[in-house]
């Protein structure tokens, strides 16, 4: 669009190219905006792969753009003459990966790719040109250039060069960077070739041709090498979730189709992974059900499950690899930090009873794909398809390690409806939402009374639900109970049940030698595991056996370096010695891992309210109940507590007040109560609500009262006759006891 000049700016004394609006076009708005908006696309990036614009303007009512002047020709010219070598064509194609990164950085998507929006300077440099059809995410360009809209398109509406518009592009559907990936991935088809990926007799047919024809299909006589075959294919997925997933991943893959060494992430140095060594990241849900997210989970945990058990094979555990869902992170920095060598990436569209898994194993080191697969099966074979894509993976990476024929994946259940309302419980209780994920394991065990994982899920949720509130504690205590010991008859040698029995005893048992015993036996049994060691760490810390927790804790941090829990462990261990100041950096460091994960957050502004730091702890307790969306009363009394200490008492009696009415709804803690009334100085009701928690086993009492928050009724009799009690109950030197400091 425009009319360009060779021109000469008299001012720097340099030759220049100046793009003018013609004026049949200056009058219409919508061409006008699409000059404005490509200058402002333009300006705002700064990449050699990008032609450069210096000046924008109005002069004698023509909007002008005065532009970098290019000496050359366009790929398509060169096109025309023949197809072009696969080595030079890797390298085109790199350099516009290389500058749409730098735009799709920037919130900046092309829409309009195609080989006459790309030139070839004579300097052998490769522009990208024309970005009139950009699309400006919200945010992508500074204020001063934002002075008119910048998103775009309306819903429904396609604008693109048909034969290289995306398939999302083609239907009018929103659309993001990986639409370019597709129009890149129809251009490195074409150079190789010398033919266009998609045909058609008209404009109408080529749109069908991007939507129905696969141009990779028989790869025969068009001397494409397979291994950049594979690169192209990616590219040219019909759903975005199952290509490249950004411009400098793809990048990689072709620096290293052409043998070259790419920059290595930085960060700090750390030994070379062995050989069978794996990151599983979390699949990407293209369901049209949005919700059928937990399926997608579910699956990738699953993967990683039968992963672990092959001996010989290292595999990142389930919360370092979730830690980078939905980021947009480089597989070598994914490998880098997980310390693997390769990385699984995959999605799923579950739609009805039918079932798609895309899955692509990547070398970090190469950026080869090593293997590809995709499965179109019906939901009761999905225990197959499972089983089918672990024992592949380990096949590639190190076949000796598959020593048998037996299956990788034991599903626990034949039936599907009950592993369905499984993966959704399993879902929620990640979220820490216990209500929700005992109504899906409930479902799962009508549907199965003999499945065993769900019976955990079970008893795991309650024992979260009765110690964050909503329900009594002796009702958690006993349900909780059933359901572990239910799934002990069905799989008594499992790793996670003596774990499940453990957690019981944490909060409501009391018995910290027989919890120790059980957690240490799930630890025996599964080794490799995180979870164990996170919660021996926390057994032998409320004990006051600090030195232990905390070498205890490293080993966790060792299995789960992203784990936003297990680094807020480690803060504990300081915290349990009194010495919260130097706790505040490592949980800092945990809530950064999660912002969502409960917690890290209130351990944090325990830290920070011991150290005097009672504005900072406010808000962090009040982030707490923000998303727990208000539905734990534990937050509550936190937050209350750290009003009062703070001297606002109108907010702590405002809290308390909010507390006593839910009580008439749902099961309110009396510790909760007693953490707000004991900093308000009311020292009768406190101890009351004490004595109360007591009788009713809320949980962690026995560790709990020894918290700072209770140092002003400490030395009244009836407080000290409460701790002897709860010692006869459940013998414990507290590291937190009051020192009179």
């Amino acid at each position: 669009m425009g009319e360009v000049y060779r021109a000469r700016d008299s001012r720097l004394g340099r030759e220049v190219a100046v793009k003018v609006l013609p004026d049949r076009l200056g009058d219409g708005s919508d061409a006008l905006e699409r000059f404005h908006r490509e200058a402002r696309a333009v300006a705002a990036l700064s990449h050699p792969n990008i032609l450069a614009i210096h000046d924008v303007g109005e002069a004698n009512g023509k909007s002008f753009a005065v532009m970098e002047l290019l000496e050359g020709e366009t790929l398509r010219s060169r096109l025309a003459a023949s197809a072009i070598p696969p080595r030079k064509s890797v390298e085109y194609s790199l350099q516009i990966a290389r500058g749409l990164a730098a735009a799709h950085e920037r919130g900046i998507v092309h829409r309009d790719l195609k080989p006459e929006n790309v030139f070839l300077t004579s300097a052998g440099y490769l522009k990208i040109l024309d970005f009139g059809l950009a699309l400006l995410a919200p945010g992508a360009l500074p204020a001063d250039l934002s002075r008119s809209p910048t998103a775009g398109t309306q819903p429904g509406i396609v604008l693109g060069t048909a034969g290289y518009m995306s398939p999302e592009q083609v239907r009018g559907r929103p659309l993001d960077h990986r639409s370019d990936l597709f129009s890149l991935g129809a251009i490195l088809y074409e150079m190789l070739t010398g033919r266009r990926a998609f045909h058609g007799d008209s404009a109408a047919d080529l749109l069908i041709a991007v939507l129905q024809q696969d141009p990779m299909a028989g790869n025969t006589g068009t001397q494409i090498p397979p291994d950049l075959a594979r690169i192209v294919a990616h590219c040219l997925e019909k759903e975005p979730g199952e290509r490249f997933q950004n411009a400098r991943d793809l990048a990689f893959a072709l620096e290293a189709w052409q043998g070259e060494s790419p920059t290595p992430p930085s960060g700090p140095v750390t030994s070379v992974p062995p050989e069978a060594s794996i990151a599983v990241l979390p699949f990407r849900n293209l369901s049209p059900d949005l919700e059928a997210e937990y399926f997608s989970d579910g699956m990738t945990e699953e993967i990683i499950a039968a992963l672990s058990g092959v001996p010989g094979m290292r595999v990142a555990a389930r919360t370092s690899s979730f830690a980078f869902k939905g980021k947009d992170t480089d597989v070598r920095q994914i490998g880098h930090e997980l310390g693997v060598r390769c990385v699984l990436e995959g999605s799923v569209r579950k739609a009805g009873q039918q079932l798609r898994v895309t899955v692509q194993l990547i070398d970090v080191e190469t950026g080869y794909h090593i293997w590809s697969e995709r499965y179109d099966r019906r939901m009761e074979d999905v225990f197959a398809v499972q089983d089918e894509i672990a024992r592949a993976i380990a096949g590639k990476l190190e076949p000796r390690l598959v020593r048998s024929s037996a299956p990788l994946v034991a599903p626990g259940t034949e039936n599907v409806d009950a592993y369905n309302l499984y993966l959704k419980g399993r879902y929620y209780w990640n979220l820490r939402r216990p209500r929700e994920a005992i109504q899906q394991f409930e479902a799962a065990i009508a549907a199965d009374p003999d499945y065993a994982a769900a019976h955990l899920g079970l008893a795991d949720s309650y024992s979260v639900w009765g110690f964050y509130g909503g329900i009594s504690t002796w009702e958690a205590y006993a349900r909780a109970r059933v359901a572990a010991e239910r799934a002990q008859e069905l799989t008594p040698d499992a790793a996670d049940v003596h774990l499940s029995l453990g957690l019981i005893e944490h909060y409501f048992g009391w018995n910290v030698e027989r919890e120790e015993r059980e957690i240490r036996l799930a630890i025996e049994k599964a080794p490799k595991s995180a979870d164990g060691y996170f919660w021996l760490g926390l057994c032998l810390g409320c004990q006051g056996r600090v030195e232990e927790a905390t070498e205890v804790s490293r080993q966790a941090v060792a299995l789960e370096p992203h784990s936003a829990n297990i680094q807020a462990q480690y803060g504990w261990c300081l915290m349990y010695a009194r010495r919260f100041a130097e706790a505040i950096p490592e949980l800092r460091k945990a809530v950064s891992l999660d912002e969502k994960a409960g917690f890290p957050v209130w351990s944090l502004g325990i830290a920070y309210q011991e150290t005097g730091a009672y504005d900072d702890a406010i808000r962090t307790f009040e982030r707490g109940v923000e998303i727990t969306q208000g539905n734990h009363s534990f937050y509550m009394g936190l937050l209350g507590g750290a009003l009062a200490r703070a001297g606002r008492a109108e907010g702590a009696q405002r809290v308390l007040a909010q507390l006593r009415d839910r009580s008439a709804r749902e099961y309110v803690p009396p510790f909760d109560l007693a953490a707000i009334l004991a900093p308000l100085g009311r020292t009768d009701e406190a101890l009351a609500a004490l004595e109360k928690a007591y009788e009713e086993r809320n949980a962690l009492l026995w560790f709990r009262i020894y918290f700072p928050v209770f140092d002003p009724i400490r030395s009244n009799p009836r407080f000290a006759a409460l701790a002897a009690r709860l010692a006869r109950t459940a013998p414990v030197n507290s590291p937190v006891t009051h020192d009179g400091r």
